[in-house]
């Protein structure tokens, strides 16, 4: 990151900090939409009993359309074609045997894809929803082990997952930073949140901890965590002249539109999501590559797209919970009365998409610190 872009990311931290805190301290009254709602002073005497939901008969009747089951005339499939080495470039793609298999339309990769702008990272903007701010099949660069280099279009899904298949790739790869060891070495960076530092700091509680009379500390390993939503990562979409139409799985849709055509270098209504059920998200139903891929093959093959994510492709290109390493510290004195707290995490992107949205050497570092002293504090 450029110390011209380290500078517009402080200033954009620094201003969305001003306005939470404005917002915060602002009466309802100013707030659009802020006055308490009216439900909350209803007594419908629902507490306790069963009550039907609304969407339950249509799911149960298999007449709740979700992203991968809207129909849309001359649509076709796509599959997408993962890298097999973590870091490195590609030197050659052949996709000749993939753009001749049966009922192929088009193969996409960085060689013929449509220019993109860079994806804005998830609440570096208030509307902001990327997964990563990495260029979406723009150049010959390979960030992780499973970046998406390629996209098949074809007439049905098992034509475009065969296709993809024979796609060949021959790489040179570089060394991949891949063990948590090595990268703890290497030192780390401040992690963000919205633009936000992620330290909060209290007192002198290394101090305190080195002083205090009783001592308890620990440290905990969390592994990589991947989503598993019952419901595939999907989107069929279809472009409409300069316009586009997202039938998405998105916990976010108005960020998802406004991403896209930030991306796609249109106008914000020029973009139109609409997600009516969700299969299941956990927080990972946003935007991710697999929308952009699907959106920029559209637009070149002229054809209405549907991308469905295999359960691989999810583990591959969906930010999860990275691996972490937490240092718990509590100091006391004699009588049980706490003198502090000690949180440090340390988190590591390994081969996946990490907190701060980039991948530069095929494994994020981010540290998250969290100190403070409480004096007085009862155990």
């Amino acid at each position: 990151m450029s110390i011209l872009d380290e500078a517009k990311t402080r200033a954009q931290g620094l201003m969305q900090g001003l306005m939470g805190k404005a917002v915060a301290l602002a009466p309802d009254s100013w707030v659009p939409g802020g006055h308490p709602d009216p439900l909350i002073r209803r007594q419908h005497g629902h507490i306790g009993k069963p009550v039907s939901r609304l969407d339950g008969p249509l799911k149960v009747a298999g007449q709740a359309r979700f992203a991968a089951e809207f129909p849309m005339d001359g649509m076709v499939y796509a599959a997408v074609f993962y890298s097999t080495i973590a870091k490195g470039r590609i030197v050659e793609i052949d996709a000749e045997a993939a753009r001749a298999a049966p009922g192929v339309v088009l193969v996409m990769t960085h060689e013929n894809a449509p220019k993109l702008k860079p994806t804005p990272i998830f609440l570096t903007d208030p509307k902001a929803a990327g997964g990563d701010g990495l260029p979406v099949l723009q150049d010959d660069r390979v960030h992780w082990n499973g970046q998406p280099i390629g996209v098949v279009l074809a007439r049905t899904q098992e034509e475009a997952d065969h296709a993809q298949s024979l796609i060949r790739v021959r790489y040179q790869a570089e060394e991949a930073a891949t063990d948590f060891d090595q990268v703890k070495q290497a030192g780390a960076r401040q992690a963000q949140f919205m633009g936000q530092p992620l330290h909060n700091e209290i007192g002198k509680a290394e101090q305190a901890f080195a002083e205090a009379e009783v001592k308890v500390e620990a440290t905990y390993v969390t592994p990589r965590h991947n989503h598993n939503p019952i419901e595939l990562h999907a989107v069929t979409l279809a472009w409409d002249g300069d316009s586009l139409r997202v039938h998405d799985a998105q916990q976010v849709v108005a960020h998802a539109a406004w991403t896209l055509a930030k991306v796609f270098d249109l106008k914000e209504d020029q973009v139109v999501v609409t997600s009516p059920f969700v299969g299941g998200g956990f927080g990972s139903k946003t935007l991710w590559q697999h929308q952009i891929l699907a959106a920029a093959a559209a637009r070149l093959a002229g054809v209405p797209v549907r991308l469905v994510l295999s359960r691989e492709g999810v583990y591959r290109t969906v930010g999860g919970r990275s691996m972490t390493e937490q240092r718990v510290a509590l100091g006391a004195d004699r009588s049980g009365k706490l003198q502090f707290d000690l949180l440090d995490v340390e988190q590591h992107g390994l081969g996946a998409i990490h907190a701060a949205g980039r991948q530069d050497e095929g494994l994020g570092h981010d540290v998250v610190r969290r100190l403070g002293r409480h004096p007085g504090m009862d155990t």
